[in-house]
């Protein structure tokens, strides 16, 4: 969906990068919606990152990335936000952390750690699997819940990995490779947080089965970013782009990026919970704390 054509080329333009071994299908809903908004939208496809062929090195990704970037930069007349999606969002701070004029990062379901619920037991050996060369070998298999709440959209979701590889929700299968690099480019943005200037945008889903919330409030913690809002979806698990709330991550998106391109003052720092659950939770928390 690389839709710079779509609108007047004066007009700000977004880069978002998709989750690992998957595709820009992720961003059919969002991309649309933004570009019904006025943005220009651009997602990128990386050689040995996205899906189909064999995983190359994570600093190939990141360096592939920031070229795609650099590039655009140089024929922008405005400066260029970025984003994406689960390790797409990872993706996005790590080029925010190398390049300057990198107006904000839009960080979906932003996957610095691999603590969700669903989560198999065998993940941390990983490294294990790769010395018994198994890295081209063994091939993950996606399976229910496919990152999505919804019982329809998941049963959608599953007929269409039944017959073909690749879905708006990702890939069929991701190589061990691919997560063992996917975990080199985490701690390699976890380390680099600070050099994150840009305003940031965080959307998470408290149930989120691939990363927890612990996630988000790293990226508070530890970036360097002016501008904070992190808002917590109570109704999606991981792909928040076509999961319940989907029209939720959407205008917020597009609100972030108007308060970024001037159309709106933001505040420096806002927590938004749109999550009852949590909600409820954080009230408990409180009233415990004033009752002592």
């Amino acid at each position: 969906m690389n839709n710079l054509e779509k609108n007047d080329a004066s007009t700000p333009l977004i880069v978002l990068f998709h989750g690992l071994s998957s595709s820009p299908l992720e961003f059919n809903f969002l991309g649309s919606q933004l570009i019904a908004a006025g943005y220009r939208v651009d997602t990128p496809a990386i050689q040995g990152y996205s899906f189909g062929g064999n995983a190359s090195s994570w600093k190939s990704w990141l360096n592939e990335a920031i070229s795609h970037v650099k590039n655009l930069q140089e024929t922008e007349s405005k400066p260029i936000a970025v984003g994406g999606i689960s390790l797409g969002s990872t993706m996005a701070l790590a080029v925010a952390s190398e390049l300057n004029d990198i107006l904000g990062v839009v960080a979906l379901s932003t996957t610095l750690k691999y603590n969700g619920w669903s989560m198999p037991w065998y993940r941390p050996l990983i490294p294990v699997g790769m010395a018994l060369g198994l890295g081209d070998r063994y091939k993950y298999m996606e399976k229910d819940p496919f990152g999505i709440k919804n019982p329809q959209i998941r049963a959608y979701i599953k007929r269409v990995l039944s017959s073909q590889s690749i879905s708006d929700v990702g890939g069929a299968y991701m190589s061990l490779r691919h997560m063992h690099e996917g975990n080199k480019l985490c701690k390699h943005v976890i380390k680099n947080l600070p050099n994150v200037s840009s305003a940031i945008l965080t959307i998470h889903a408290v149930d989120d089965e691939i990363a927890n919330v612990l996630n988000p409030q790293l990226i508070a913690k530890y970036s360097s970013a002016a501008t904070l809002r992190q808002i917590y979806l109570g109704d999606s698990y991981h792909m928040i782009t076509v999961d319940n709330e989907r029209e939720t991550v959407a205008a917020e998106v597009r609100s972030f990026l108007d308060s970024i391109y001037g159309k709106f003052k933001l505040e420096p720092y806002e927590d938004k919970i749109l999550s009852p659950e949590l909600q409820r939770f954080l009230r408990n928390i409180k009233r415990g704390k004033e009752s002592k």
